[in-house]
C-alpha cells in the first residue's frame, strides 16, 4: 500500500489536471475488473461493487462514492478515507435495511461546492452506458482525462518498485515449485496447484490472472486455464503465473516439456528463447518503442514465426499484469528510468503450438535490472529437459 503522503501527492497532481481543464470535480470509475486507477489513488481493491473515487479540484481531497459493502470495506482497510454510499450504486432489487445512502446528484454538488458544471472522468472506457447517462444528466459536461492517470502510472515510485520486487520473489517461488514438482501423469490442475500453494505461502494476496497451464493443442488458447488433462509422455506445456502483492503484480512464463517431444518442437523452443534473449539485450533507457517493435519482428522473421504473433513483445506491469504502455510502432513511446516492463514473447503456431517466454525488468538510468532471480535458472531447466 502507498503511504498516505504518497497518495496525497497523487491527489494533488490530479487536482492540478482538473484546474488546467477548468473542472469542478474528478471522478475515477472502478469495478471488480477495473480497479487499478482507483487503487493507485486510494489503496482500495474492492470486490463485487462498482464505485467512484471523487477528487474535489478546489481542495484535492478524495472521497469514495460507493455501495454499502464497499463502504464497510473502506472503513476497515483504509479508515483515513471518506466514503459515502450513493444511490447510483445500490444494487437493483436489493434491500439495505440499515444503510443510509445519499442521492447521487446531491453528493456530487456537496463535494464540488455547488452543482458541478464540468467533471473529469477517468475510466470512461469501462463505464457502463447507463451509469454514464446518469452522470451526464447531473452535469453540463464530462471531460475524459483517463490518459493523465495512465501516464502518471507509467513511472513507478520507489515504494511501488519495492512491492513489485517482492511480488517477483513470490512468483519465483511459484515457478521453482512447479519445475521441481512436475511429474509424469499429474494433471494440469495439480501442477497449477503446486505453484499457487507456493506463491500463497510466500505471501501472494491473490493473482493478476488465473494461472495459465495448458498442454498440447490447448496451448494455442493464449490464456487457457488448467484442466484435469494428464501430462503424459511427450506433453508440450505452457505455464504463466502472476501473483499480486499489496496490489502490485509480477509475471513469469515458460514452456515446459514432459518426456520427449519431436525435434521440431525442441528447435522451436530454443529458437524463441534466442529471440527472447535478443530482446532482453536491447532493453534500457532511451530505447524507442518503434525500434524494439520492428527489431523483434525481424528476429521472429528469421525463424518464419512473425505471422504467428498476436501482440507486441513488451508491455508495462504494475497494478495490472499488462498495462499501458504497450509495445507498438509509435515513435513517441520511449523507455524511461522507473518503468517496469515485461518481455512477453508469445507465439501461437497452428502445428507447433503455443509458447510464452515472459519475465520482468526495471529500466534504470544505465540499463535494465532483471527482477526475477530465478528466471534464468528456470530457462536452463527448460532447455536441459529438451535434451
Amino acid at each position: 500500500m502507498a503511504a498516505l503522503a504518497e497518495l496525497r501527492e497523487r491527489w494533488d497532481k490530479l487536482a492540478q489536471v482538473g484546474m488546467e481543464n477548468d473542472l469542478d470535480l474528478i471522478l475515477v470509475y472502478f469495478d471488480e475488473y477495473n480497479m487499478a486507477d482507483a487503487c493507485y489513488l486510494t489503496n482500495i481493491w474492492t470486490q463485487f461493487e462498482r464505485g467512484l473515487v471523487a477528487i474535489a479540484v478546489a481542495t484535492g481531497e478524495p472521497c469514495l462514492l460507493v455501495g454499502p459493502e464497499t463502504a464497510n470495506f473502506v472503513m476497515t482497510h483504509m479508515p483515513e478515507l471518506d466514503s459515502r454510499v450513493i444511490s447510483l450504486f445500490l444494487a437493483w432489487g436489493a434491500a439495505y435495511p440499515n444503510t443510509k445512502w445519499e442521492d447521487t446528484a446531491e453528493a456530487l454538488a456537496d463535494l464540488a461546492g455547488g452543482p458541478p458544471r464540468r467533471i473529469g472522468l477517468v475510466g470512461s472506457g469501462f463505464l457502463p452506458v447507463t451509469l454514464y447517462q446518469s452522470l451526464l444528466s447531473m452535469v453540463e459536461e464530462i471531460v475524459d482525462i483517463t490518459d493523465s492517470v495512465h501516464r502518471a502510472r507509467q513511472i513507478k515510485s520507489e515504494s511501488e518498485i519495492d512491492k513489485i520486487k517482492t511480488a517477483y520473489a513470490i512468483v519465483d517461488a511459484g515457478l521453482e515449485a512447479m519445475l521441481n514438482g512436475v511429474t509424469l501423469g499429474m494433471t494440469e490442475t495439480a501442477l497449477a496447484g503446486v505453484g499457487e500453494a507456493a506463491m500463497r505461502a510466500a505471501g501472494a494476496e491473490g493473482y493478476a490472472y488465473s494461472t495459465i497451464l495448458t498442454s498440447q493443442e490447448r496451448t494455442n488458447s493464449v490464456f487457457g486455464r488448467p484442466t484435469t488433462r494428464r501430462l503424459d509422455e511427450g506433453s508440450f506445456v505452457m505455464i504463466g503465473i502472476s501473483p499480486k502483492y499489496q496490489g502490485y503484480c509480477a509475471s513469469l512464463g515458460v514452456p515446459l516439456t514432459v518426456g520427449a517431444v519431436p525435434q521440431e518442437q525442441r528447435d522451436y523452443i530454443r529458437d524463441l528463447f534466442t529471440v527472447y534473449k535478443s530482446i532482453e539485450a536491447q532493453l534500457g533507457p532511451g530505447v524507442m518503442a518503434s525500434e524494439l517493435y520492428h527489431s523483434s519482428r525481424r528476429e521472429l522473421a528469421k525463424y518464419n514465426l512473425e505471422q504467428h504473433q498476436i501482440y507486441g513483445v513488451v508491455h508495462s506491469c504494475g497494478l495490472l499484469e499488462a498495462e499501458a504502455p504497450f509495445l507498438c510502432p509509435d515513435p513517441d513511446w520511449e523507455f524511461q528510468p522507473g518503468m517496469v516492463l515485461l518481455i512477453d514473447l508469445a507465439i501461437f503456431h497452428p502445428r507447433l503450438w503455443g509458447i510464452r517466454w515472459e519475465s520482468g525488468y526495471l529500466i534504470s538510468e544505465t540499463g535494465a535490472e532483471h527482477l526475477s532471480a530465478y528466471f534464468d535458472r528456470a530457462c536452463d531447466i527448460v532447455l536441459q529437459r529438451l535434451a
